[in-house]
């Protein structure tokens, strides 16, 4: 009798731990899963993102409730976090955990773009053998969104030549094979025929075959046809971007002493809300310039690549620009330029702004 109190005040206390523990995996466990659904690509049934899909987002959280109800699903969006851990809020949208920004209006993702699910709900004990308030338990997870992804590398072959076959001789069947036939005289009357084999080394007739012309290959001579380097002093370097009214731009220094060739042009800006004032706060890419080489076209995307471009770089100093349809007012620092390079020798050295 002594004993028991004490051994039920241990079983009770080793239950409300299970329990403390248990409520804490099950809030852990809600805001991964929301998050992770939330950043995954397709759509729900209604066609909606599952970025926007609020209600599913919520309804996977609450697969986690076992023992507990969720008191909050708070959802929002920023656009990641600077070097000190700061967020980078995106336009019209609180990034804080403890605000619900689902379902933002005008807002499209872009890589860089996170996703950010908190859960709350709280602890009680089932007796309250020793008065304490409620305990909250909050959970908050994050998800970068990943639109697209730049693959630098160089092209594979296109196509081969075949090998012409060469016809061989085959040989033929002689069937004119003579034969010569002796009369013997004893027995009279009796005949003796004899095979007479042709000449050993006896080949039928070569084929007989009239040469074409055949037109040598010609060849486009490349800038530089040998592999060059694209390291250290006698490489390629650039300068950060810089940003003046409707044009973002980079330099980039050639120290090769060759021109080189571009295999593709990668970009990444702020395209729905780097102009700030009026009723259009989009920026769309018009043209793209290197020298003078330029590309015209109009792309209105979170990033894209420029088709069809592959401007030549020069030995030296040169700007490769990109002309928007308005001024450029917001660089929210996911701005990005990679010119990958097609040049032997430099194909492993991308032209990267963040680098």
């Amino acid at each position: 009798m002594l004993a028991l109190p004490l051994l039920l005040l241990v079983i009770y206390g080793t239950v409300e731990v299970a329990r403390l523990v248990f409520i804490f995996s099950s809030v852990s466990n809600a805001s991964r899963a929301a998050a992770r659904y939330g950043a995954g690509t397709g759509e729900n049934e209604e066609g909606v993102a599952h970025y926007l899909d609020c209600e599913g987002i919520r309804e996977v959280a609450n697969r986690s409730a076992f023992i507990t109800e969720f008191t909050d699903i708070n959802i929002t969006y920023d656009r990641g976090v600077n070097a000190d851990g700061t967020q980078i809020p995106i336009s019209g949208i609180d990034p804080s955990p403890s605000s619900d920004s689902c379902t933002p209006e005008g807002f499209s993702v872009r890589n860089g773009d996170r996703i950010i699910v908190q859960v709350s709900t709280s602890y009680e004990p089932i007796v309250p053998i020793v008065p304490i308030d409620p305990l909250d338990i909050v959970s908050s997870s994050a998800r970068t969104f990943l639109v697209s992804i730049p693959i630098i590398g160089s092209s594979v072959p296109t196509g081969f030549a075949a090998e012409s076959a060469t016809p061989s001789r085959v040989a033929v069947a002689n069937t004119d094979i003579p034969t010569i036939v002796f009369t013997s005289t004893n027995p009279p009357s009796a005949n003796i025929t004899r095979v007479v084999p042709p000449p050993a080394n006896t080949l039928p007739p070569a084929l007989t075959f009239t040469p074409s012309r055949t037109p040598l290959p010609t060849y486009t001579p490349s800038i530089t046809p040998t592999a060059i380097s694209c390291a250290g002093l006698t490489g390629v370097s650039h300068s950060g971007l810089r940003f003046e009214d409707n044009v973002m731009e980079m330099t980039i220094i050639n120290n090769t002493g060759y021109v080189l060739s571009t295999s593709n042009i990668y970009v990444e800006w702020n395209h729905d809300n780097g102009h700030q004032g009026g009723d259009d706060s989009t920026l769309r890419i018009n043209a793209v310039t290197l020298e003078n080489q330029t590309w015209n076209n109009d792309v209105y995307a979170p990033s894209a690549y420029i088709k069809d471009f592959y401007p030549f770089i020069p030995v030296g100093e040169s700007t490769i620009r990109f002309v928007f349809h308005q001024n450029y007012d917001l660089a929210d620092g996911t701005e990005r330029v990679i010119v990958t390079l097609s040049t032997p020798g430099c194909v492993n050295y991308p032209v990267d702004s963040r680098n």
